[in-house]
Parts: structure tokens; C-alpha cells; sequence
């Protein structure tokens, strides 16, 4: 087995608080493409430690964003969690933000799409397994890292996820049994009823032959090259293959590992009732499949934006007081 190769660290400011910025390069075999895989191999942590606590006596909050998306997009929780005398560390999952092929920080999972098609490699449930697998030793890297470098080695430690975040995080919870708190927002554990709410609902069409036809069409005003379009297509064409729970998508699901998660261990999900992506009674059907699960469904909050009422970064920021209270210095 390959060890990782950490370096820094360097100091970051985000939110107005200064942590330090490690660099970590885990060989993993995500494709069997060497350039594809060197570029979704290495990643970096960002370790935000509060002032006046004991490292011994710090509980710990990692974090994870949506599909594609940067670390810095929690950046928020930094100040919330540092005032609390919770340390934070945030780092970018495989095709987010400095792990992704294309560096473009937009948090589009369809240009990510487009570009393993330019590098010929095609998105499949394994690819899927493979991020799963690699985050769940991600995990256990930053923890190693922290424990040695910063003297964090307290066994309160929660995961916090946002979307696609909250579905890696929860595999890592539950396949793993890292962390002993999980807490997801805008998702839930459950990565085939996730991905079935996800999907449009015309996405047999759209990769249908008729549709790949309609995309090639498409493709000729848009230029040569895989285009967005096909971008499209196989990102839709690998949901369909997961809605359908094939073996390689159970192995994947977090929730295939749910009865591993003890009665000792809180798993918690915050959802919007407006959320046109993740259903909130698939969310609550999910906390009850727990010993100390609860799903709580947030009026006016959709998928990170709202049609009324506070905002997500409110919402979520009380979402941290309210379950994590108990751990405040």
C-alpha cells in the first residue's frame, strides 16, 4: 500500500481566521488513466484550529462540499465552528475546486463531465465506487495528519457534509466508521434515492439513441471536440446507471453499511422543503433507519438557495450550534 506525501504546511486566511494549507498526494487508480488519476490523487486540507483550547481536549469538524465544488465554498462555518473552540478542517474531494481536471472553480459537474471525455475516460459506477473508497481514505489521512501535526486527537469528530458532499462523508461514516457524528445538509445517505430525485425526469430520453442523435446535431454548432453537450450525456447516462442500483452502486451506497452505525453514533440531516433535487421524505425515511437519527426539514430552503425565510448559510450555521452545543469550549 502507497503512503501519502504531505507538504506544507502554508498559511491560509479565509473569513478573517488564519490556519495552515497542507498539500496531499495519495496515489489511488480512480480510471487507470495516469494523467486523470495523478490530478484527482492530490488535494489540499485546510486546518483551522481555535485559540485558548487545549489540542488534546479540540473536538474536530471535517468538511465537504457539493459535486465539483471548492473547499472554500464552507468557508463559512470557519468562524462559527472557531467560536465554538471546534476545530475545522475543509478539503476538496475528487473533481473539486484544486482535484478537479479542468481548475475551472465553477462547481460544474458537467464541464468535469467533458473533460474525462477529452481524456478519453468514460464516467461509469466505478468511477463512482473508486471516489467513494479514495474520500473514505481521505478521511483517515487528514486525521492521521492532524493527530501528528497539530496534536488533535480527540475522538469527537463529525462530518459535515453539503450535498454530494454529505453522500461521501456518510460512506465514510458508515463503511468506515469514521467520525462520531454525521451531519449532512441538503442530501442525505441514501445514493440511489438521491440520485433518483437528482436525475430529471427526462433523462431516459435525453440518452436515449434519439437523444444522442439530437446531441450530435447540437455538437456541430458548438464546434469540434467533446462539447458540453456530451458532457451532459454521460453525466445523465451515469445516473440512469445508478438509479438502477447495479452491484458496483451497492457497494457505493453508504447506506448498504447503515446497520454498522452503533446507537452511540448521532446522524442528522438538514433539508429543504423546497428543495427540487433531494426529497425530504427520502431524508427522514433515511434518519429513521438509525438509532440516533433525526432528518429536520427547513420551510422556504431549497438546494442552497430559498424562496423565503433565512438563508442556507444561516440555516446551517444553526444547524452547527444546535447539534454540535455540546461540544462548545
Amino acid at each position: 500500500m502507497n503512503t501519502a506525501a504531505i507538504y506544507g504546511p502554508d498559511p491560509i486566511h479565509l473569513e478573517g481566521r488564519t490556519g495552515s494549507r497542507y498539500w496531499v498526494h495519495h496515489d489511488y487508480e480512480f480510471t487507470g488513466n495516469e494523467e486523470v488519476d495523478a490530478r484527482l490523487s492530490g488535494y489540499p486540507v485546510a486546518v483551522f484550529q481555535p485559540v485558548g483550547r487545549m489540542a488534546s481536549d479540540t473536538p474536530i469538524v471535517i468538511s465537504l462540499q457539493g459535486i465539483a465544488a471548492p473547499y472554500q465554498l464552507n468557508s463559512f462555518i470557519i468562524p462559527t465552528l472557531l467560536d465554538m473552540g471546534i476545530c475545522c478542517v475543509l478539503f476538496d474531494a475528487p473533481l473539486g475546486g484544486e482535484r478537479s481536471l479542468t481548475r475551472t472553480f465553477k462547481g460544474d459537474s458537467l464541464i468535469e463531465a467533458q473533460a474525462f471525455r477529452k481524456h478519453g475516460v468514460p464516467l461509469s459506477t466505478g468511477l463512482l465506487l473508486a471516489m467513494m473508497d479514495a474520500v473514505g481514505r481521505d478521511f483517515a489521512t487528514i486525521i492521521r495528519l492532524i493527530q501528528e501535526r497539530h496534536g488533535l486527537v480527540n475522538d469527537r469528530i463529525a462530518l459535515l457534509g453539503a450535498s454530494w458532499g454529505t453522500l461521501l462523508s456518510s460512506y465514510a461514516f458508515m463503511r468506515f466508521g469514521i467520525g462520531s457524528r454525521l451531519l449532512g445538509t441538503i442530501g442525505h445517505a441514501d445514493l440511489i434515492g438521491f440520485t433518483r430525485s437528482y436525475m430529471p425526469f427526462i433523462t431516459p430520453l435525453l440518452i436515449s439513441p434519439l437523444g444522442r442523435m439530437i446531441g450530435k446535431v447540437a455538437n456541430l454548432a458548438l464546434g469540434p471536440g467533446p462539447t458540453i453537450v456530451d458532457g451532459a450525456l454521460d453525466f445523465l447516462s451515469v445516473l440512469q446507471a445508478v438509479s438502477k442500483g447495479d452491484n458496483l452502486t451497492q457497494q457505493a451506497n453508504p447506506m448498504t453499511y447503515w446497520h454498522l452505525v452503533d446507537k452511540h453514533r448521532r446522524v442528522r440531516f438538514l433539508v429543504g422543503k423546497n428543495d427540487p433535487l433531494v426529497k425530504p421524505a427520502a431524508a427522514i425515511a433515511c434518519a429513521k433507519m438509525f438509532p440516533d437519527g433525526e432528518a429536520y426539514v427547513v420551510p422556504g430552503l431549497g438546494h442552497g438557495n430559498r424562496s423565503f425565510g433565512p438563508d442556507f448559510v444561516e440555516h446551517v450555521r444553526h444547524f452547527i450550534g444546535t447539534q454540535l452545543g455540546d461540544w462548545k469550549s
